[in-house]
């Protein structure tokens, strides 16, 4: 009698296994079709702060130099510059303007928490708490959520 029992137990277990063994598959299917993890825009962010700079302007040198003098005259590009005035004080030097150019700055807060600043030749179209995502070294508005 010991001998019939111990194979029948062994088949019962491996008929219960053969069993359970669809549920489980089903079960696993399931898993797998759903993302195990939220995946993020690591392009996506939000416009963090905007500001206008005013840079200055590297004076601009003609390549090829001309052996007139740079007192001006008809037909010279270059024009005298006064280096100093006289007034009641006695001489005194005269400040050039400097040259200089506006940009913004937009520093970006992305969704994985780093931040990136940005800067653009005009004014952009976004404003501080605008979602945006950056698309080949260009920002584009993202209609998505933040976080």
């Amino acid at each position: 009698m010991q001998r019939n029992i111990r194979p029948s137990l062994a088949a019962a277990a491996l008929a219960v296994l053969c069993l359970a063994a669809p549920a489980a598959y089903a079960a696993g299917d399931a898993a797998a079709d759903k993302p195990s993890m939220i995946t993020r825009c690591t392009e996506c962010g939000e416009v963090y702060s905007l500001r206008r700079v005013e840079k200055p302007v590297a004076p601009e040198r003609d390549a090829s130099a001309s052996p007139a003098p740079a007192a001006g005259g008809i037909g010279n590009e270059t024009q005298a510059v006064p280096l100093v005035s006289f007034g009641k004080g006695g001489a005194q030097r005269v400040p050039r303007e400097q040259a200089t150019h506006s940009v913004w700055e937009m520093m970006v807060r992305y969704d994985n928490g780093q931040f990136g600043l940005v800067t653009l030749d005009s004014q952009p179209v976004f404003g501080v708490g605008d979602r945006v995502r950056r698309v080949d070294n260009t920002f584009v508005p993202d209609p998505r959520p933040g976080r």
